[in-house]
């Protein structure tokens, strides 16, 4: 178990130590009376016969009636530990799935569910989340999800291709993530445990499951306000020519190594069907007819790869109009 950092952290690990612990002694007891009894009645001649025994009613009952006395304890234990959990909503109305985006009777039992400071549409791709905040300046950020400390954050979640899951064992439960759903989890970290925190996709979604790593940097409120003003200005400002060495660094810290290979790199993705090394050199983009590798070309696939190829595994990443820039003047440095 990691060190919990979230309520629901807490007291997951508090169930789960104290579950260990009655299985602990469970193990010991059982495995004693198993030594015990092969001790205690080995055959000491080599004619000797056992005493045959065909019945007790009384242990059978013991043997019955208190393991199923352990395990509705146990039942009782994790209902009441999920009742508590801030991930369900609250203890009178646990609305952790939500089967259709558009159910508004649903939607307003969450918004109901419990005050929050910060709400965040998170969409799972193949093999990257993606982080949507509410506001001006029309921030997104590409697999490291950025909250302040010490406020009630809860994060709308569905998919844009396969299942996903939602896990960061710090802060608690694992929640599955449906395309054509939305799935919510709340969680609040303290300030004093701000700090950065990485979980994984729980459930298989394809060849770079891997990859797909769920990122998450707590701040201070001071120092979360001044992240957010300056994505926002990023987006609202002027785009610059694009930067080779900034789309690089995109590139290696991002969503795109999931998926494409580049030699001498860390990027070593299987997905992509051909790999970028030498991307410069080759004539089309996607292999597509009359989709010329150029600079323009770049710009208009890494906008929306669904529109130039439908069908394509790669999916629209949402980039900035900067972040596309960089990346572009990147690609074609790769001769």
């Amino acid at each position: 178990m990691v060190p919990p950092v979230s309520q629901d952290a807490q007291l997951i690990k508090d169930l789960y130590d104290l579950i260990f612990i009655i299985a602990a002694v469970i193990f010991v007891f059982v495995e004693g009376l198993l030594l015990y009894t092969a001790i205690r009645y080995r055959r000491r001649r080599a004619d000797e016969m056992p005493a045959q025994v065909h019945d007790n009613r009384t242990l059978e009952i013991l043997w019955t009636v208190i393991p199923a006395i352990i395990i509705a304890a146990i039942f009782f234990l994790a209902i009441d530990t999920m009742s508590k959990m801030t991930a369900a909503g609250t203890i009178g109305n646990p609305v952790a799935h939500v089967h259709a985006i558009n159910d508004a009777s649903a939607r307003r039992r969450v918004e109901a569910a419990q005050p929050v400071d910060l709400v965040i549409e998170v969409t799972a791709r193949q093999w990257v989340w993606q982080f949507k905040y509410p506001g001006e300046g029309n921030v997104l950020t590409n697999e490291t999800l950025v909250v302040p400390a010490g406020k009630n954050i809860r994060l709308d979640m569905t998919s844009a291709d396969v299942i996903h899951a939602w896990w960061v064992p710090f802060f608690g439960p694992m929640l599955y993530v449906n395309p054509g759903e939305l799935s919510y989890v709340w969680f609040n970290v303290p300030e004093a445990k701000a700090g950065e925190y990485i979980g994984q996709c729980n459930v298989y979604c394809g060849v770079s499951h891997a990859n797909m790593l769920a990122k998450v940097r707590v701040l201070p409120q001071a120092e979360y306000d001044k992240w957010f003003a300056e994505q926002a200005a990023a987006n609202s400002g002027t785009v610059q020519p694009g930067d080779a060495q900034r789309g690089h660094d995109f590139f290696m810290s991002g969503p795109c190594v999931a998926c494409h290979t580049i030699d001498g790199t860390v990027a070593q993705g299987k997905v992509a069907p051909r790999p970028l090394t030498h991307f410069a050199t080759y004539p089309t983009i996607a292999q597509v007819e009359g989709f010329a590798n150029n600079v323009d070309d770049v710009k208009k696939w890494l906008k929306d790869p669904q529109a130039q190829k439908p069908g394509t595994a790669m999916p629209n990443l949402s980039l900035t109009a900067q972040q596309i820039e960089d990346l572009a003047a990147y690609l074609e440095t790769l001769h």
